[in-house]
């Protein structure tokens, strides 16, 4: 059935998306562009060409891809998200890809979780370093910080009385 199946990959992605997109409007297009890219990938749609576009649209750039279906011809055409910055795109989309493959649930790309923990969870963190590696492991899993516990670091206090 495959609204089921939709239902479920968009239940998988919504973390993702949630991360990137703070309006309905922006998760929207990245899901759509996320899908159409993995679709190319996955033998589903082909990639006609790139063109940049003047018309402003909502949550999206000037940058507009043309996808053709292969089982029917039909063509979309989609811009590139807004909310998607491009020096992440790949891991985004590798990330995008291994959520909705349906296949068993593995761990985040350690560089994307960095990308959007490190500074704000992991930097503060009582859970660091490398003998922590089975902590840091399950947050990847999760795909955000779960044994996520702050410790707070004062420079030359003890916490005694002189």
């Amino acid at each position: 059935m495959a609204y089921k199946a939709t239902q479920e990959v968009v239940r998988r992605v919504m973390p993702l998306l949630d991360l990137l997109g703070a309006r309905s409007v922006d998760k929207a297009r990245l899901l759509q562009y996320l899908s159409a890219r993995s679709g190319v990938d996955w033998g589903a749609y082909e990639l006609l060409h790139e063109e940049q576009d003047d018309a402003a649209e909502v949550g999206a750039t000037d940058q507009t891809y043309i996808f053709r279906d292969r089982s029917n011809g039909a063509e979309y055409r989609i811009r590139y998200p807004e909310c998607l910055p491009s020096e992440i795109e790949p891991l985004v989309l590798a990330e995008y890809k291994r959520l909705a493959s349906g296949r068993s649930l593995t761990s985040m790309a350690n560089e994307l979780f960095e990308y959007f923990f490190a500074s704000t969870h992991c930097a503060s963190c009582k859970w660091r370093g490398e003998q922590f590696a089975q902590i840091h492991l399950e947050c990847r899993f999760a795909g955000r910080p779960i044994n996520y516990e702050f410790q707070e670091v004062s420079a030359g206090w003890s916490g005694r009385a002189e």
